[in-house]
């Protein structure tokens, strides 16, 4: 009877985990239909607004970190906006290529997407509209809150943005965000350059029990 209950029970947490699997699919999914300049104030529901240390870093911008980061993130900068402001605005994601691993104790969940996007953009609220490639990846932390999965950590690595026109080989820098940029330079900031050879980021999570302090996009592969 021992050998049919852990059997039963082993089966039941291995069925949790790829329940668990979708259900963050869906949570990502929901985040991308939502990301964009109508619905950018919406965000904070797929995230852990109730756990202290959630946050969001985008490309070279210091992390957001905290409940209270994260909403003025994505409610201050966009509920500022008026209508003239919005027209003209284009953000279109996409996720491809998911690699999940949930926590082997089905609390926490590891995941990478590659995110190859269109953007039209303003610099300025006056400005003309500009076409913009936007491609790169999110590597992110999941955790169960309430009952439910939430974005707890959220990396985007830029891989490339630059002016539809000028094509990536030319690209000059064009992040102008109201988030600003980082006085210290990120391990995660890994756009397309000339200069070097760009580094394989972000990693894809592996298997795991539970949760740690890891850096698991930054490994070496080997």
């Amino acid at each position: 009877m021992n050998i049919l209950e852990e059997r039963i029970e082993r089966l039941e947490k291995e069925t949790e985990r790829l329940r668990a699997r979708e259900d963050i699919c869906n949570l990502m999914a929901h985040y991308e239909v939502m990301h964009n300049q109508k619905n950018m104030r919406f965000h904070p529901m797929d995230f852990a607004m109730d756990t202290p240390d959630v946050s969001v870093q985008i490309a070279d911008s210091d992390p957001c970190v905290g409940p209270d980061a994260v909403r003025r993130l994505f409610c201050a900068t966009y509920d500022d906006m008026d209508e003239e402001e919005y027209r003209g605005v284009m953000l279109v994601h996409y996720l491809t290529t998911p690699f999940l691993e949930v926590a082997g104790d089905a609390k926490t969940a590891r995941g990478v997407w590659w995110s190859p996007g269109i953007e039209t953009v303003k610099r300025k609220p006056d400005a003309r509209p500009e076409s913009v490639w936007c491609f790169g990846a999110y590597a992110n932390d999941f955790i169960i809150e309430n009952g439910k999965w939430k974005i707890w950590h959220m990396r985007w690595i830029s891989h490339v943005k630059c002016p539809y026109a000028e094509g990536w080989a030319d690209q000059r820098t064009f992040y102008v965000r109201k988030t600003g940029h980082s006085d210290h330079a990120s391990k995660l900031h890994n756009p397309y350059s000339q200069d070097f050879v760009q580094e394989a980021l972000p990693m894809g999570p592996l298997p795991y029990e539970t949760w740690d302090e890891e850096e698991w996009y930054l490994r070496a592969e080997r």
